[in-house]
């Protein structure tokens, strides 16, 4: 599923990149967006300090996140650039704590129109994932937990995504995408993935419109 999602995009972008003169330079822009949507991960088990486990554990609800990207124009449609995204995730009912901070290399392509802007993409790039999971609650003071469990992993990222942009202006723009991060490596049980939406402001800066 994963090389048949990348091959797809793959194809699409280099389609229309290399038939609208890949290699003009056309502006840039850049900004800043927040997300949520929902994760899930596949179930897990700990093993508690007594010897013990707790099975059927699962990271899931809604995140929340904040990042931004910046993109080099190509032509009419290319678009070549970087992103990065921290997205948190609290889930149980100990308030436990998924993160995951990932950046990397995006490449898109855009239909410009006068208002309404529809663009698809991928991004490929890296990250960490950290898993706190709580199994008692924790208190404001200055002991020790023993209930608690926390991992760390890093993972290649590959973050295929689709979106629209709205022209408020000449030199802003409303941007909202939608985007499914897929774990490359072998991802643990408690890596949390899903359809996240993001809303944000582009800042345009373009030789033509």
């Amino acid at each position: 599923m994963k090389k048949i999602c990348f091959l797809i995009l793959l194809c699409t972008l280099s389609f229309f990149g290399f038939s609208q003169n890949l290699f003009q330079y056309n502006g840039f822009s850049g900004g800043m967006m927040v997300h949520s949507g929902y994760l899930q991960s596949k179930d897990f088990t700990i093993a508690t300090n007594n010897g013990h486990s707790l099975q059927n554990l699962q990271a899931k609800g809604v995140p929340f996140g904040i990042g931004g990207a910046a993109k080099v124009h190509l032509g009419k449609h290319l678009r070549v650039g970087g992103e990065g995204y921290v997205s948190n995730l609290n889930y149980g009912k100990h308030n436990s704590v998924f993160s995951l901070s990932y950046g990397g290399v995006l490449v898109d392509c855009i239909w410009q129109n006068k208002r309404f802007s529809p663009y698809v993409g991928v991004l490929f790039g890296g990250g960490s994932t950290q898993n706190t999971t709580l199994f008692a609650p924790t208190y404001d003071d200055f002991i020790a937990e023993g209930n608690v469990s926390y991992r760390k992993n890093s993972f290649l990222a590959l973050s295929p995504f689709v979106g629209v942009e709205y022209a408020l202006n000449d030199k802003i723009r409303l941007t909202l995408k939608a985007d499914y991060l897929l774990n490359l490596n072998s991802a643990p049980n408690d890596f949390a993935s899903g359809v996240r939406v993001f809303v944000g402001f582009m800042f345009y800066r373009l030789k033509t419109e």
